[in-house]
């Protein structure tokens, strides 16, 4: 277990700044997972937890707690919410790096995940179909921060090719 761990800590080290995104949102993802389960062996529910690091519809809650905007793009709860946003971080991250270097990498990460807390929040601000699903919802997740770099890399290159399982070989235009 010990030439595990030294493992990891050596590949978190020397890795690229996607692998430490990788490992990050992983490592965060297994925090919270055991965090819940102490939790709920002390019959502690676990959401008033995950509520103080995802992000609130409420503009008077997110003034409140402002860290959320950040904390939330590398909250996951869900194993296969986790699985595929990382799959396209990974994928997506290493066409990133082929143009650009890992510092716009993470700011373009971090960009776009604070972006797309403020457009979920400006949503169930303006528009009334959102008031009707209750007082305050809450946003978790890397799929701002991923889309953001797949935005990125398909416009940067939009003739790249790309190959899909089932599919085969096709250019990012389409």
């Amino acid at each position: 277990m010990n030439e595990f761990l030294t493992k990891l800590r050596r590949s978190y080290a020397t890795g690229s700044l996607l692998t430490k995104l990788l490992y990050i949102n992983v490592g965060v993802f297994i925090v919270v997972r055991v965090a819940l389960v102490v939790l709920r062996l002390f019959n502690v529910e676990g959401t008033e937890v995950l509520a103080l690091l995802q992000t609130p519809s409420d503009v008077g809650l997110l003034l409140l707690r402002p860290w959320t905007v950040v904390t939330y793009m590398f909250l996951h709860v869900d194993v296969f919410h986790l699985l595929f946003n990382m799959l396209w971080l990974y994928t997506f991250g290493r066409m990133f790096l082929l143009f650009f270097d890992g510092r716009r990498l993470v700011g373009i990460y971090l960009t776009g995940g604070i972006a797309g807390a403020l457009l979920y929040v400006a949503s169930y601000s303006l528009f009334p179909y959102f008031r009707s699903m209750g007082m305050t919802s809450y946003l978790m997740g890397a799929s701002a921060s991923v889309m953001a770099i797949v935005f990125a890399v398909s416009f940067y290159r939009k003739d790249y090719p790309v190959n899909l399982l089932f599919i085969g070989q096709i250019k990012l235009l389409y």
